[in-house]
């Protein structure tokens, strides 16, 4: 990852007071927590709702001849079918980077060199305090069949690297994770 600009950013607006946090309701994928919180500049307050989550995990694989290997699959939360980098929960005393190449392997059948962290984005710190890490796999090739989830289906696409951009901007790539993803891999083969 790269280091942080010189410029010197925060200070406008100070940390609040938060109180510990109480649970609303539990799934296996997050937690719903509620906190009540205080600002110590203005002394307004209220509670506060977000999801309490594992962190995740995806990875841009590419192939020799610049290819990414990416994924099909639908999505509850849309209702419907993405194009996405593989990836998801870092499991308990797990590395991003170990995340990384077991979704690989798991949801394609691909692997590759070993896993680079080139970034990493606050899945959407309004809602939610996990962490999505992008890791980068070169010289992906298939290593196995897929391994998937017992309610998962995922189909393969390998996607020239330089048709990414056009995908973005036609909306064909929409998840806001996997756009994140792509910007830091145009960072990273600057």
């Amino acid at each position: 990852m790269r280091s942080k600009p010189d410029i010197a950013f925060f200070g406008l607006v100070q940390p609040w007071i938060v109180s510990p946090p109480t649970e609303v309701a539990s799934t296996r994928m997050f937690a719903l927590r509620s906190r009540r919180a205080r600002s110590p500049v203005s002394g307004k307050e209220g509670v506060f709702d977000y999801l309490d989550a594992p962190d995740w995990a995806h990875v841009a694989a590419i192939t020799r001849d610049r290819r990414v290997v990416m994924i099909e699959q639908y999505r509850h939360g849309t209702g419907e079918v993405t194009l996405e980098l593989p990836g998801g929960c870092i499991d308990e005393g797990e590395s991003p980077a170990e995340a990384c190449a077991r979704e690989l392997l798991e949801e394609t059948g691909y692997s590759g060199e070993a896993v680079e962290i080139i970034g990493r984005v606050s899945s959407n710190p309004a809602l939610m305090n996990n962490h999505t890490y992008t890791g980068l796999v070169l010289n992906a090739k298939p290593a196995s069949g897929q391994n998937l989830d017992a309610t998962e289906e995922i189909g393969v696409r390998l996607v020239p690297l330089d048709e990414v951009p056009s995908l973005i901007r036609a909306g064909v790539i929409h998840h806001s994770l996997v756009v994140a993803g792509f910007h830091y891999l145009s960072l990273r083969l600057e």
